[in-house]
Formats: C-alpha cells, structure tokens, sequence
C-alpha cells in the first residue's frame, strides 16, 4: 500500500476531532484545544524538505488533496534526493492519533533553550512509538486553539533536556460532528 495515502488518511480522520487537555505546573492548570487542519500536513510530513520537487512549494490544501486522490504517492516522494528526511516523519505521522491518545509528556517549550533548532513553538509533547521517542510541537493559532507544527522521531538531540515539565490533569478527545466525548484520562475528578 501507499504508505503516504495511509498517512493522509490518518491524518484526514483527525480534521474531525478534537483534543482537550488541561495540563498543570506549580498549581496553576492550563488548558490546550488541539486540532488538526490539512494544510499542517505539508510541514508535519516533512514535504517541505523535498526541495528538488514542485510539491515542495505547492498549495498545501490542493498537494494533500493530490495524495489523497493517488496522484501523489510514497513512489513520487522517493524520486527526491532528500527524500531520507520526509521518510522519517511519515510513519510517526500516520500513528499520530495514537500518539495523541496515550498519555504522553507535555513540556513548554522555551525555544531559547535549543539555540541550535529553528523550531518555533508553544508546546512539545514527548511519547514512544517503536522504542523510539516521537516529538510533536504544538504552536497556538490565532483562534485560541493549538496545532501540530512539527513532527519527528528522536534523532540524537534530545529537545526536551531544559524545558518546564507539565503534569497531565485531564485529557478528552471529542468527535466535534457528532459530538461524542471520550474522556481519556482524569486526574481532575478523581
């Protein structure tokens, strides 16, 4: 199978949800509505990296929508000389769901403390997936809500040594067209 057709159908599952987490430190809770807008995928899946190739610099929404529609597969991207970078973000990104739902390390994240990263971002989750640490970096939109900015397995630098640890208090995820709720982890009410 196409593993980058798999990978945007994952991915096009979570437009549709909806994660709420409240996070605390020092007795102060925060709380972060995550969601998940196509146009993320491009970065996420590390298309962007594949500069010897058009999609590199496409429209975001009308590349995923040619994946989806099979005109851009796993075969396509493989064709580029830096095709090794966007490979190792695909499979984490395919299994990010599953990422989401286990209750994984949240840290703020102070950029200033990763002189040597260009990454800009709010929040870093920080959780296994094959015996290897995954990093999601989620950044605040100008709604309010966060969103996934970046994506990829541990390779060496490790991005979590020197930020501010959160605890989980409460985790939810909501299916926002029918509304079902599933709560998946409370400390709260507990």
């Amino acid at each position: 199978m196409n593993q980058l057709l798999a990978c945007a159908e994952a991915f096009q599952r979570l437009e549709d949800i909806e994660y709420r987490i409240v996070i605390g430190r020092k007795g102060k809770p925060m709380e972060l509505q995550i969601r998940f807008p196509t146009r993320n995928f491009h970065h996420l899946a590390g298309l962007h990296k594949l500069r010897d190739l058009t999609l590199a610099t496409e429209n975001r929404e009308k590349v995923f929508q040619q994946i989806l529609d099979g005109r851009i597969t796993y075969t396509h991207l493989m064709k580029s000389a830096y095709f090794n970078e966007s490979k190792k973000r695909i499979e984490p990104l395919s299994c990010l769901e599953l990422l989401l739902d286990t209750n994984q390390l949240i840290f703020r994240y102070n950029e200033k403390k990763q002189v040597f990263s260009l990454i800009q971002a709010d929040f870093l989750l920080s959780t296994l997936l094959n015996d290897n640490d995954i990093y999601v970096f989620m950044s605040k939109s100008e709604d309010g809500t966060y969103f996934c900015r970046s994506l990829f397995p541990k390779d060496g630098i490790d991005y979590t040594r020197g930020q501010a640890k959160y605890t989980l208090l409460y985790k939810e995820k909501i299916n926002r067209s029918t509304g079902v709720i599933e709560v998946q982890y409370d400390r709260l009410h507990n």
